[in-house]
């Protein structure tokens, strides 16, 4: 097997070599990263141990237990050494590492004997294994009687600075990281609103895209990252669901303070949000700047990459706003219909100006309906207009029953219109004035459930309901009706691709239709025809559906072909918003590292608390495999990245590594904080025992999370 891999590397070309070369070296990054934090840990452990003169045996990092397959001994270390009385060495597990020192071991089927080995001094054979019930006298007897230079021989204050030191040296070369990190410059999207997502808590409160959030639930920064504020709310949201959550948004000159109370996140009920995202530059991507069979793929080219759209329709962008490509993206989303001209300012400095035309729309006969409003913008025009929650929407002037697709398109040209409604009984007309809102985003964005239309201050529900079905379109099957449920669409295994669909995206969009899309919360209707676009035309699918009145699932087979509707979306591949946060001097890179670690320091409390009381679920516990995908997607972000990243990890050994659990330093300093009280080690049987059920739990909990990561990969 490694001959063959040789051979396929000998036959790559030179960029295949060069990919997997960057792999490697990622790789190695992440892992001498991830060895450096348990490294600095340790190492406060062994300096601490010899300024006090406590004999350390071991230091290794990763663990070098004994390991055979029947008579077969396999290697227990990747490589070690010794120099003067210590042994060096890396251990073959990665899962931590360890100092051994005289007199001490974690491994409560050791404890006994380590014990009796510490308390013998050079040549002593006499071992009193009886230490029950032994009074304050015979407690300095055997400390008179343990080896000087064996851990319990040093007095408890001695022993305290022992164990605490991996903690201290951890929150310490953690606040360095970070201050490093800064120092260098740190690339962040910053917290500035680039769009509200329909229906959500920020929306329903009128908050408009370009604001920038200067503080969220006690937390003040006037550079804030939107990392930072997404997880804020995130944990708010997962300790106190109910609560609201103070914001407050800074809009040209006047701040503005809201409370908004968190929602279910769609893709994931247990995570919570407020509906605000991060904003969009105007700077298409360096590798991909067009989703592949979009109209922009078909206008752009690859002097294109990584080029900056400074106008459209010969107006400038204001590279200097908020989010200088409001203009533009509220312009792409209300007038979908029409072509725009970009003006681009090429990565070589060149100007270009391309035509995009219209998206033209893909469709396989079916249109879903319009569901009922779902939620309101307080003081916004439908509100006022005197619209409710709950109103169906039955005509929009002369066009009666509008599917949901039509309705968005109405909507999007934003001019008055006249809504007739039926709310319970009663039938009512309701004429609505457009305000100038802008529509940063989609009016399906997200999943897709709901739609709105940010200037008329409404959204509607966008169920998996048939309300009109072309049978033109029909292969063959029961042909759909009206109030008809959509179960699930399957593409069919017998449909043939271009040669485009054999890699990247476009293969891995066929290999999830294949699968089946079933309707639900996450997987919606607006989703399923945003996702079959990028198809071929004649591409076939088998539907199946619920018929409302009889219950009976009915069967179809349906094609797809170009519609006379257009999208909102066209394909332009443009990369977020990104800022550098760099400290000026040394002192205020200082002032950032510890900043970062006191806010690293509340979130791992914050996790515990909430892990405490229930509020978290097992999707949300990582564990090595987990810390090694995170630590490696921060890597191939930059060096900042993966220095604020082991900042993370410092904090979390550091916390975690302290919890009062016998095994970890925690737990030896409950021992020895009792000892100090009680002027006597704690009884030694007692203590293996404790420290027996707590290798067990630590073994446990360590297994449910390697599984746990297993399963989430």
């Amino acid at each position: 097997m490694i001959s063959d891999l040789f051979l396929l590397l000998a036959e790559s070309e030179p960029e295949g070599l060069m990919a997997v070369g960057s792999k490697f070296l990622l790789w190695t990054r992440v892992a001498l990263g991830i060895g450096l934090v348990i490294f600095v840990h340790e190492l406060g452990h062994f300096v601490a141990a010899k300024t006090f003169g406590v004999k350390c045996e071991k230091f290794y990092v990763g663990f070098d237990p004994p390991m055979k397959i029947g008579p077969i001994k396999l290697p227990s270390t990747l490589g070690k050494f010794t120099y003067g009385e210590t042994e060096y060495g890396i251990g073959i597990i990665p899962l931590g590492g360890y100092v051994k020192m005289l007199g001490q071991d974690d491994d409560p089927r050791k404890m006994k004997d380590e014990a009796a080995r510490a308390r013998q001094l050079a040549g002593d054979e006499e071992v009193d294994d009886d230490q029950d019930g032994q009074s304050d006298a015979s407690a300095a007897s055997e400390l008179a009687e343990l080896d000087p230079r064996s851990l319990p021989a040093k007095p408890v204050w001695q022993r305290m600075i022992i164990m605490s030191a991996g903690v201290f040296m951890n929150v310490v070369t953690g606040a360095m990281f970070a201050a490093a990190a800064f120092f260098y410059g740190v690339p962040y999207t910053p917290a500035i609103i680039g769009g509200v997502t329909p229906g959500g808590p920020a929306w329903q409160a009128g908050i408009e895209p370009g604001g920038q959030v200067v503080s969220v639930d006690g937390m003040d920064d006037a550079q804030m990252h939107f990392r930072e504020m997404r997880s804020a709310i995130l944990h708010a949201g997962l300790e106190t669901p109910d609560r609201p959550i103070p914001l407050t948004v800074a809009f040209d000159s006047r701040n503005v303070q809201y409370e908004l109370v968190t929602q279910p996140h769609p893709l994931q009920n247990r995570f919570r949000m407020i509906g605000i995202t991060s904003p969009t530059s105007t700077t298409l991507s360096d590798s991909e700047n067009a989703a592949p069979r979009s109209v922009a793929a078909d206008v752009l080219t690859k002097q294109d990459l990584g080029a900056t759209i400074v106008s459209f329709n010969g107006t400038p962008i204001d590279e200097n706003a908020m989010v200088p490509g409001t203009p533009l993206f509220d312009y792409l989303n209300t007038h979908p219909d029409q072509s725009i001209q970009l003006g681009l300012r090429r990565a070589d400095g060149s100007n270009h100006v391309v035509e995009l035309p219209p998206q033209q729309s893909k469709w396989i006969g079916i249109r879903t309906a319009a569901g009922p409003v779902t939620a309101l913008v307080t003081n916004g025009p439908a509100e006022k207009a005197g619209l409710k929650v709950g109103d169906v929407i039955e005509a929009v002037g002369d066009v009666t029953s509008p599917d949901g697709e039509e309705l968005v398109l109405i909507l999007a040209q934003r001019e008055p219109i006249v809504l007739t409604v039926r709310r319970g009984e009663e039938t009512l007309e309701i004429e609505i004035t457009p305000d100038d809102s802008p529509q940063t985003l989609s009016p399906t964005y997200g999943t897709g459930d709901k739609a709105s239309i940010n200037a008329y201050g409404f959204a509607f529900d966008l169920p998996a309901t048939v309300s009109a079905f072309d049978r033109a379109l029909l292969v063959k099957g029961d042909e759909l009706q009206p109030t008809d449920e959509l179960k699930s669409i399957t593409l069919l295994a017998s449909n043939e691709y271009p040669d485009d669909f054999s890699t990247g995206p476009l293969a891995g969009l066929v290999e999830e239709l294949s699968k089946g899309w079933k309707f639900d919360e996450v997987q919606t209707a607006a989703g399923f025809f945003e996702s079959i676009q990028s198809l071929p035309e004649g591409t076939e699918f088998k539907v199946l559906a619920e018929r409302a009145e009889t219950g009976v699932i009915v069967e179809s087979v349906v094609k797809l072909t170009t519609d006379q509707r257009v999208r909102f979306e066209r394909g332009l591949g443009l990369v977020a918003a990104e800022e550098i946060q760099t400290a000026s001097s040394l002192k205020e890179a200082s002032v950032l590292g510890i900043r970062e670690c006191r806010r690293r320091l509340g979130e791992v409390f914050r996790f515990l608390n909430m892990l405490v009381h229930g509020s978290v679920s097992k999707d949300q516990v990582g564990g090595p495999i987990k810390i090694f995908q995170v630590a490696g997607s921060e890597a191939e972000r930059g060096v900042s990245a993966q220095l604020l990243f082991l900042t993370m990890l410092s904090m979390n050994l550091a916390v975690l590594n302290f919890l009062p659990i016998p095994v970890l330093d925690g737990g030896h300093m409950v021992f020895l904080i009792c000892e100090a009280i009680m002027g006597r080690r704690v009884n030694e049987e007692l203590e293996m025992r404790l420290t027996l059920v707590g290798g067990l739990m630590l073994l446990a909990l360590m297994v449910f999370v390697f599984f746990n990561d297993l399963i989430n990969i």
